[in-house]
């Protein structure tokens, strides 16, 4: 479960906050995906991001550097500024079990011992997960697995995007609001959740080099090869697959159908995972007969 930071953009708002002793990660040339929807009068990009990313990935490139000239509104999953205060806020209402009850109330014993020795294994208090739904503490694994790795949020594609977007004083349009990301996962039953953590504990414990092998697969835009990482991360939870992705991507798929039939040119950046595989938003474009270029 460890690749849905390859889709889901809410998950870098806990990011700011952590404080974990990162694992040296080595230096990365990379030249990620970038697919280009032309149209009469300009042009829609589609550019797949990792939203977090260790800090010596170097992946800014000329053909990005004139997509980023040519583009006049810049389009994100969700406006990042506005998370970390609606974050807090969510958690207390979405986030926790009901008052008294703790995770040890709710997984079979194996299980929540399993959880404790990844919380330990990413240097993640495992007292700490107690009170949360078993969402909220998945995230929470695989976030810091991410950290220790050597990730942050910081050097996230999103956030120098939007960036870069800013400086250049472009036009943003976001998908959905923080709140909304959110109520996703709020709305999920509790087999689906339980399941969901007992996935992410899973992949901690048995693959802890998943996040390399995400990051290598989306440097040289293999997009094969992401595309199997992430349906091999949704095998145990395909209902969170159906919900948090290919629901995702219907309701996205009419506002980009909007922006090519508009006169402007856009550059839209979303979590990789949205982008390939069967239910990517390129191959849905594709089915409706555009002309897609790019791997």
């Amino acid at each position: 479960m460890r690749t849905a930071f390859a889709a889901f953009c809410f998950l870098i708002l806990f990011a700011g906050a952590a404080v974990v002793r990162a694992e040296p990660v080595a230096s990365t040339q990379a030249a990620p995906p970038l697919w280009v929807v032309e149209k009469e009068g300009g042009a829609l990009y589609l550019f797949g991001s990792i939203h977090l990313l260790p800090p010596k990935t170097k992946w800014r490139r000329e053909e990005l550097e004139r997509a980023w000239a040519k583009s006049q509104i810049f389009v994100f999953e969700a406006p990042l500024d506005e998370g970390g205060a609606e974050m807090l806020r969510f958690v207390e209402t979405g986030g926790r079990l009901p008052e008294g009850q703790t995770l040890s109330d709710v997984l079979p014993a194996a299980a929540h011992a399993d959880m404790e020795k990844a919380a330990w294994g990413v240097q993640y208090p495992p007292k700490l997960l107690e009170p949360l739904r078993p969402w909220l503490a998945a995230v929470y694994l695989e976030l810091y697995s991410y950290i220790k790795a050597g990730f942050s949020s910081y050097y996230g594609v999103d956030h120098i995007v939007e960036q870069e977007a800013k400086q250049r004083d472009k036009d943003l349009a976001y998908f959905e609001s923080v709140a909304e990301q959110l109520s996703y996962f709020a709305a999920l039953d509790r087999k689906t959740e339980t399941a969901y953590l007992k996935a992410t504990v899973k992949g901690v414990l048995e693959q802890p080099e998943l996040p390399g092998e995400l990051l290598a697969a989306w440097a040289s835009a293999d997009t094969g090869k992401l595309s199997r990482l992430i349906d091999e991360g949704f095998t145990e939870v395909p209902r969170l697959r159906s919900q948090l992705l290919v629901a995702r991507n219907k309701k996205w798929l009419p506002r980009l159908r909007q922006m090519i039939a508009s006169d402007k040119s856009y550059f839209v950046t979303v979590g990789v995972g949205h982008l390939v595989g069967r239910d990517g938003l390129i191959a849905m474009l594709r089915a409706k007969g555009y002309k897609v270029t790019g791997p």
